[in-house]
């Protein structure tokens, strides 16, 4: 997060990124159902870059920990707490039914929750009803009209994901916050593999596994 160095104004510098790898005849399938789910509003941003690696090819794909280390750029302190399964109703998010906290895992908690098959992403994005990945950050109460103002700069830059911004001392989605904070919860960077696995594809996924340069990312649908 404090190696984040993305101007979403000037569209310049670093972003955290997730790493998926799938075979070379996997591409054009996954890249549809990654449009399908960044359409559904499921995704942080549709700007990826994909590398050919031979039989394999590599797609960066932004995380959602950008977002903390833009609004830590801006002076804001945030804290990540946890990630977890949202159940959604109706196209709305409802609450967090599963939640791993970040102090009580080596590993990401997102990882640990595709590995667990609990979501019901493609279900979701064709009903309206099931089971999404998010995660929740905490900030201080007196920094929220500074949030909001960053979350705006990020929404013009196609950075958005942002699922509950709650009131000071307030449950974000069934979830308490430390008091005098409150909660932002936003969308998993990683609902994009999981939708390809529960699809059947094989890809194989690392959760915040790096740092990308935008500028040598591109929008999804140039990519179709």
């Amino acid at each position: 997060m404090h190696q984040v160095t993305f101007d979403p104004a000037r569209m310049e510098g670093k972003i955290i990124t997730n790493t998926s790898v799938v075979r070379h005849e996997d591409l054009e399938t996954i890249l549809d159902i990654f449009n399908d789910t960044i359409s559904s509003g499921l995704a942080v941003c549709p700007i990826i870059k994909v590398e050919d690696l031979g039989e394999w090819i590599q797609i960066h794909t932004a995380c959602s920990l950008t977002i903390d280390g833009v609004l830590l750029k801006r002076g804001i302190p945030v804290r990540p707490k946890g990630g977890g399964i949202i159940e959604v109703i109706d196209r709305e998010p409802t609450r967090f039914t599963d939640m791993l906290m970040y102090w009580a895992t080596t590993i990401d908690p997102i990882d640990i929750l595709i590995s667990q098959e609990l979501t019901g992403i493609s279900g979701m994005m064709r009903t309206g009803n099931g089971r999404i990945l998010g995660n929740l950050q905490e900030a201080p109460m007196l920094a929220r009209d500074r949030i909001e103002e960053v979350l705006d700069n990020l929404a013009e830059a196609e950075f958005a994901g942002v699922l509950d911004l709650g009131e000071p001392n307030m449950d974000v989605l069934g979830i308490s916050v430390e008091r005098d904070h409150l909660g932002i919860a936003l969308v998993g960077g990683t609902n994009l593999v999981a939708v390809a696995t529960e699809l059947g594809i094989d890809v194989k996924n690392e959760s915040i596994s790096g740092l990308t340069e935008i500028s040598e990312m591109r929008h999804i649908e140039d990519l179709l």
